[in-house]
């Protein structure tokens, strides 16, 4: 089950490493008071993304023990970051 789920969740994060490099990329092109704005934003994402993959490597190590605890921390932390970067690309539409 852990195993099946570490499997499912690759192209998840995989996905959602290339919506961040999106987020940066529509940042960088947009005004620089936009770019300033959102480089924070953008940097919480990326450490929140890289928690992800720090909690993963634990729970490799670890076995399968706390999987249940650890799989609802990456589901929440995931749907968050989703949020984050849709509200980020909603904004920048908005403002150019």
């Amino acid at each position: 089950m852990f195993e099946e789920y570490l499997k499912k969740l690759e192209p998840r994060l995989k996905a959602l490493d290339a919506d961040i490099e999106k987020v940066k990329a529509k940042a960088e092109m947009s005004r620089t008071e936009y770019k300033e704005k959102y480089q924070d934003r953008i940097e919480r994402l990326q450490a929140a993304r890289e928690r992800i993959g720090s909690e993963l490597a634990k729970l490799r190590e670890e076995g399968s023990d706390r999987y249940e605890d650890v799989r609802k921390d990456v589901e929440r932390t995931i749907d968050d970051l989703k949020k984050g970067v849709n509200e980020i690309i909603e904004r920048i539409r908005k403002a150019a």
